[in-house]
């Protein structure tokens, strides 16, 4: 898919109210309305747009993945593979223990309020995996189930860098793969895929999904997979932060590549500037195909959009690369 029609670039992102926030990552709604987000360590909780954040809970490791049950439990990733659980008041809950060998939790989404479906992309902490995933050729991710007291399974394995989890309209668990650009079934079945973006989470919401990005798909990588030669060389001689790779944050240096091709007229940088990172939400039908789009380009601070969510009426996003969350308005007007 290309930047076009319903994809087309716009300035969204960059247009939209934000809220300053430590090291976010992910989204979900509490019990009670509120919307928790990670910051670090610690999950906050928002009353309302506009209100302060206050403190639902602070952990050892920093927060990779919030989940929410049909009865209000709140699951929680850590950092390292580990999963806690906790009630509506941010205090644990008895019970749950991961005992599945997890190495990074990614999403997570509750089969029921007694078991959870954990997604594990492989990837340890300290490995960059926008710069490692896109030249990886193993598929080391995986699917479990955690239900409460211990007891573990896999429900898929062999997933080539799984990012976000969801339930589709007819109960479905679908899964969301970064450098393959689709989305597949537990069973590993396509559902859909040639999106132009390296993907990140997926959430149902009632006209459909909303699809986030990390990153948008350059032609330079796309053109470097038919010269494996160079690859292998680049892989063998050279740091995984100086690859040719999508990335998280828009800063440019001359220790990266193609940043001479970003500078124009008097070294500004213009929206249509070659640039390994990005910033994209896509809103799918219930046929997984795009309908809209908000995107923060070259020039944009707001890529690296690890979650979305629609709260009280409105689109909120995570930007990791400008640590913020992003309010753009009603989800209605959107979609």
């Amino acid at each position: 898919m290309t930047l076009e029609g319903v994809l087309g670039q716009n300035s969204r992102l960059d247009d939209a109210q934000g809220m300053p926030a430590e090291m976010p990552e992910a989204l979900c709604i509490g019990g009670d309305g509120s919307l928790l987000f990670s910051s670090g360590r610690r999950v906050l909780a928002l009353k309302r747009w506009g209100d302060g954040a206050k403190i639902w809970a602070e952990f050892e490791r920093p927060v990779s993945a919030l989940a929410t049950s049909p009865g209000g439990l709140i699951a929680i990733g850590l950092e390292g593979g580990h999963v806690a659980v906790h009630d509506g008041q941010g205090l644990p809950s008895d019970g749950w223990s991961a005992n599945a060998d997890l190495i990074a939790v990614t999403d997570l989404a509750f089969i029921s309020d007694k078991e959870i479906a954990v997604l594990d992309n492989g990837y340890r902490a300290g490995e960059s995996v926008l710069s490692l995933a896109p030249w990886d050729d193993a598929s080391r991710g995986r699917l479990h189930a955690i239900r409460r007291g211990g007891e573990s399974r896999v429900l898929a394995s062999g997933l080539h860098c799984p990012m976000g989890i969801c339930r589709d309209a007819a109960g479905q668990l679908i899964v969301s793969l970064l450098e393959r650009a689709s989305i597949v079934d537990a069973t590993g079945t396509v559902r859909q895929s040639g999106y132009p973006g390296y993907l990140g989470r997926i959430r149902k919401v009632d006209s459909g999904y909303l699809m986030t990005c990390l990153s948008r798909r350059d032609p330079l990588i796309e053109f470097l997979k038919s010269e494996p030669e160079f690859v292998a060389e680049m892989k063998a001689r050279i740091d995984p932060r100086h690859w040719i790779a999508p990335r998280a944050t828009p800063e440019f240096s001359h220790e990266l590549p193609i940043e001479l091709g970003a500078a124009r007229l008097f070294g500004e940088v213009k929206p249509w500037a070659p640039s390994f990172s990005y910033g994209l939400v896509i809103a799918l039908d219930e046929k997984l195909m795009p309908v809209a789009s908000a995107h923060s380009r070259a020039n944009g601070q707001r890529h690296a959009i690890s979650d979305a969510i629609v709260w009280n009426g409105e689109l909120i996003a995570v930007s990791k690369a400008s640590g913020e969350l992003l309010n753009l308005g009603s989800w209605r007007a959107f979609a």
